[in-house]
């Protein structure tokens, strides 16, 4: 009997070993440098799902041996600024693995839309499954998980967000600027035209593969809208015309602050009062619009406008206690694109003792095929996307030094 329970014992420890593959960790007190190192090795080893990034793994016996089961409607944005983190790393080492590994994410990326069926749709993740895991009941809208018509065996999860969007022409436009060579140019310029494009065809809204407009993808001029999505429209098609070259995306641009105004809206992006309308996502979206609105508008009206929006975010980033990972982006944005020395002694200890995530053990109630829930306990990572995205912005405006 003891025999079998130490057989049982080693099939589970295998099964863990299997699915967990980089199990080390770094020190809370190694060199940021150092920290980050690990924590793209055990993002890649244990996050990256045909390379597209899972925000969070849940580990068997409640995982599985892949990277397939956690909370997943965020993987095309996590997938879309680990590009965007290795095109500024490639920028700064001109490492050709580095290369490899923005071309693979950028493959992802392309896959994400390859799943659903239809050019210019994208999916929020998708897996490799003959049949629904548990986390599709459990997790976002279950209702959105489809079979892909396109890449049998697969299944994939729908209603991408305007958050999204973001993530994705900003991740692409740093990797058609940073890192890809003549030939992914054109990939990445042929997917935004794809992506950006049926925007533009279904005026100024994100339709899913069924014709109707996803839950939160509305940029449209004539519905009402968040002054941020008009920025983060400006922003999209900003980024369509510098990698197309298209006078679509220029005119499109143009009848949007003519007609429309969005340059306005833009100024007032950022809500300031009441505090608890505001929310911490939106200050990440505005971030990356105005990384891609700032390099690439060269009118000078414009640029005042969006440099007045972003000192509105700075006025509002500048009480941060930077109690999360991304707040320590803001600083670096804001001192690059508004010229103001705002990276001070407070934000260089917070930057130096950054970390990426814990490895947690919980408790999950997992949905039986019998309609019955089971109690299991596993491990579980969270992810280190703002960490490695941080780290390598720093570097490539040289905010950050590499010894630290």
């Amino acid at each position: 009997m003891k025999q079998w329970a130490a057989i049982a014992v080693l099939c589970v420890f295998a099964d863990l070993a299997t699915a967990q593959k980089v199990n080390e960790f770094p020190k809370r007190d190694d060199p940021l440098h150092v920290r980050v190192a690990m924590f793209e090795e055990l993002m890649q080893g244990n996050h990256w799902n045909e390379d597209v990034v899972m925000p969070d793994i849940i580990f068997p016996p409640a995982g599985e041996d892949r990277p397939l089961v956690g909370n997943q409607e965020d993987a095309t944005g996590h997938t879309g600024v680990t590009l965007a983190a290795y095109a500024y790393k490639y920028a700064v080492t001109q490492d050709l693995q580095d290369r490899t590994l923005a071309d693979r994410l950028m493959e992802a990326v392309l896959t994400l839309e390859r799943v659903t069926g239809v050019p210019g749709v994208m999916a929020r993740t998708f897996n490799r499954v003959d049949e629904p895991l548990w986390h599709e009941q459990v997790y976002f809208f279950p209702s959105e998980w489809h079979q892909s018509t396109t890449m049998p065996g697969y299944r994939w999860q729908g209603d991408l967000s305007s958050d999204k969007f973001v993530d994705l022409t900003y991740g692409v436009s740093k990797y058609w600027e940073l890192a890809a060579d003549g030939k992914h140019k054109q990939v990445a310029a042929d997917f935004i035209d794809r992506f950006v494009g049926r925007c533009v065809d279904h005026n100024f809204r994100l339709v899913d593969f069924d014709g109707k407009t996803t839950l939160w993808g509305n940029f449209c001029p004539d519905l009402p809208h968040e002054n941020l999505n008009a920025m983060e429209m400006l922003a999209g098609l900003k980024t369509a015309y510098r990698l197309t070259g298209k006078d679509r995306y220029r005119e499109a641009y143009e009848r949007l602050i003519k007609k429309y105004h969005y340059d306005e809206e833009a100024i007032m992006a950022r809500r300031l009062w009441p505090e608890m309308w505001t929310v911490p996502w939106d200050d990440e979206l505005a971030s990356k619009s105005f990384c891609q609105l700032m390099p690439y508008e060269t009118d000078p009206a414009l640029r005042n406008k969006y440099t007045m929006s972003l000192h509105r975010y700075g006025f509002a980033w500048k009480s941060n206690e930077y109690q999360r990972s991304e707040q320590l982006w803001y600083p670096m944005l804001y001192q690059a694109f508004a010229g103001v020395d705002v990276l001070d002694a407070k934000w260089q200890e917070a930057m130096r003792a950054q970390w990426g995530f814990d490895r947690v053990k919980r408790t999950f109630n997992v949905p039986q095929k019998d309609g019955t829930v089971k109690q299991m306990e596993s491990e579980e990572e969270g992810n280190a996307t703002d960490l490695i995205h941080n780290y390598w912005f720093g570097r490539y405006y040289g905010f950050i030094d590499p010894q630290w």
